[in-house]
């Protein structure tokens, strides 16, 4: 949008390939990504948009090289990478993983035949469709309440693939051959009635999939950014953040949302940019005058 306004671009990319979550969170069977190679030279590399890949801002390069070097306004959309730990026993063993890492390249995982996903959100889902087309044998899902978080076409979808699903499950702590875990009741509101005695669920690998936060690499090496209560990148409703001239929107200012979601959030921060850019301009102007 803003390079179709007129401004240059420059998108610093910290994988080899732009995409984010399109590209190292969504299977390939749900979307390929010769979608997403066609997207950035139909829409980016045609339009003058430079990217730069394998570069992570806030390591060699920090947003104050970025001003010193001319940019006059920068969005963050870096999403949310970094997983939530369940914080119990085992959760550093060497066959158990986090969903986001794994659905970045699922074929350097060895998952063996019987996978347990810790989790009951779309990012589940995706775990245990694409370890099924991967050569697992058997999934379960384990559903901490007796709904899911996901949608219902996405557990549908998961349960026809073969996926199978275990509800009030609570780890409690994961060892080399399986998990060990409390059944639980609930009542309507969601409140736990009873608890079973720690029991015995096998498998060869485990995947943790509760939820994801924002790294905060560039908060800690930029000067005036803040974050909000909740770990996410604090912005106003016009997506400024308490820095001047850096914008950001999408999951790390939202949360763990929806590609539409983002998208449709990031076009009215990419206008709020762009009304920015004109009032420095204008401001500039008159100075000169």
């Amino acid at each position: 949008i803003l390079a179709r306004y007129g401004y240059d671009v420059t998108i610093f990319e910290s994988h080899d390939k732009i995409g984010g979550v399109l590209r190292y969170g969504i299977p390939e069977f749900r979307l390929p990504k010769t979608v997403l190679d066609d997207f950035e030279y139909r829409h980016l590399r045609l339009k003058g948009i430079k990217v730069r890949p394998n570069t992570d801002v806030g390591k060699a390069l920090k947003i104050e090289d970025l001003f010193r070097d001319g940019y006059k306004a920068i969005f963050i959309g870096t999403g949310v990478w970094k997983p939530k730990a369940m914080g119990i026993p085992g959760e550093s063993l060497g066959h158990v993983n986090y969903a986001i890492d794994y659905l970045v390249n699922p074929d350097v995982y060895d998952l063996g035949d019987n996978l347990v996903v810790i989790g009951a959100g779309n990012s589940a889902m995706d775990v245990a469709r694409t370890a099924l087309r991967k050569g697992v044998r058997h999934v379960s899902v384990f559903c901490r309440r007796y709904q899911t978080a996901a949608s219902v076409r996405e557990v549908d979808y998961a349960k026809a693939d073969g996926v199978e699903f275990f509800y009030g499950m609570r780890p409690t702590r994961i060892v080399d051959n399986g998990v060990y875990y409390k059944k639980v009741e609930m009542d309507e509101e969601g409140n736990i009635t009873s608890t079973s005695e720690e029991q015995f669920f096998p498998c060869s690998s485990v995947i943790i999939a509760i939820s994801q936060g924002a790294q905060n690499r560039i908060v800690n090496t930029t000067t005036g950014l803040e974050m909000s209560s909740h770990g996410l990148l604090a912005t106003n409703e016009h997506g400024e953040t308490t820095r001047e001239g850096i914008f950001a929107s999408g999951d790390v200012v939202l949360g763990a949302r929806t590609v539409v979601e983002a998208v449709k959030y990031s076009k009215q921060v990419a206008d709020e940019m762009d009304a920015y850019l004109r009032r420095r301009r204008e401001a500039k102007q008159e100075d000169n005058a």
